[in-house]
């Protein structure tokens, strides 16, 4: 498991822990798994490629996310997304996987990235000035460190995406 030297662990814990979620849904959906390398899930932003038949297909899982870490409650109607990373690289929205699952309480949003990364360009403006505070990220591009580019979507829009679907957790 590749740990950020921003993550304080606690991510990483729960991360995985959602990772493996994923697999045992992808199983039960006829998926074959094989965990990515750690330079693939660094650099390729892949945690886990699936296979049905003969088609592979790169997944970067993201656990549930709270809009600002002193949140209490875990925000499903609102998703993180990542154009750069707190390094100044370019984020999983423009990494290699094929899809991107994100964990919701009772599934997971499995969205194709290009969609996705289409979708986050044509409702975020980089252009406006970037917010320093959590809760201002809606459609924003919001800055904890100097080079990071995140912005909260609403899920609502992303499930409008063409190319997603739901795996429900409780099958």
């Amino acid at each position: 498991m590749f740990v950020h030297k921003f993550d304080n662990r606690n991510s990483a814990s729960i991360g995985s822990k959602a990772e493996r979620v994923f697999v045992a849904l992808a199983g039960k959906r006829g998926f074959e798994t094989k965990p990515s390398t750690v330079n693939q899930n660094k650099y390729k932003r892949v945690d886990f490629y699936i296979k049905k038949s003969s088609d592979i297909r790169g997944v970067d899982v993201k656990a549930r996310k709270k809009i600002c870490a002193y949140d209490k409650d875990y925000s499903d109607s609102w998703t993180w997304v990542e154009f750069k990373t707190a390094d100044g690289f370019n984020g999983w929205l423009y990494g290699e996987a094929d899809y991107i699952a994100f964990e919701k309480k009772d599934y997971f949003l499995v969205v194709d990235r290009i969609s996705l990364k289409n979708l986050a360009e044509s409702l975020v403006d980089k252009r406006k000035e970037f917010v320093k505070v959590c809760s201002e990220a809606k459609y924003r591009i919001y800055q904890r460190r100097d080079k990071e580019e995140i912005t909260l979507i609403k899920t609502s829009d992303i499930k409008k995406l063409k190319r997603k679907s739901i795996w429900k957790k409780s099958k």
